[in-house]
């Protein structure tokens, strides 16, 4: 009798599994129906978990990460109503970790060399815009986690990234784990700590 409970957890995950993919599949179906022909179940087998997130959600990590990309940039922002903006985008705990996170030169976590984001800034008059120049920078950079082949063009035709962006999946990779340690209220840098040897 103690194998029952086991079982019917692997079945609830099988079936949480095979509705993510399900989700995927119509996701793209309907945002990039030109590169969805060349996809395989294979290669949404492979897809990261947040390619599957409910679309709230999804846009919700975009802009965060996006936020994380130009972060160098944000912090010279002084106009109100952007920064209300960014506020009202991101929520006021995210930015205020973001704001606090020590200088990209500086973490060794993060790569130095990326350009420093947004290179044209949005228009105060239109608070909207700050929003999508987050999702897009962000979508960009959620790109790049990705291996080059059907699924990420597929996954660029959807979400619809600013430019593509010429850095290695390692960069990317580091760039989205920060924005969620950041969203999850964590410090991934902590130069202080006694037991850090890094």
């Amino acid at each position: 009798m103690r194998d029952h409970h086991p079982h019917l957890h692997d079945r609830r995950r099988l079936r949480e599994h095979q509705a993510a993919l399900a989700r995927l599949a119509l996701r793209l179906m309907r945002s990039a129906p030109r590169a969805t022909p060349q996809l395989s179940w294979q290669a949404l087998e492979t897809a990261p978990e947040w390619l599957a997130h409910p679309e709230p959600e999804l846009r919700q990590l975009q802009m965060q990460v996006g936020a994380v990309f130009c972060a160098p940039a944000l912090r010279r922002w002084i106009c109100r109503t952007r920064v209300q903006a960014l506020l009202q985008a991101l929520g006021p705990s995210f930015v205020q970790a973001l704001l606090q996170e020590p200088d990209r030169a500086r973490d060794a976590s993060l790569p130095a060399e990326l350009p420093d984001w947004p290179l044209s800034e949005p228009s105060p008059q239109d608070p909207a815009a700050v929003a999508e120049l987050l999702r897009s920078c962000g979508a960009a950079v959620l790109i790049g986690t990705l291996p080059h082949g059907a699924l990420r063009h597929a996954a660029s035709q959807a979400l619809a990234p600013l430019a593509e962006l010429m850095m290695p999946a390692a960069h990317a990779q580091a760039l989205l784990q920060r924005a969620q340690a950041l969203a999850q209220g964590l410090t991934l840098s902590m130069p202080d700590s006694p037991g850090d040897s890094r």
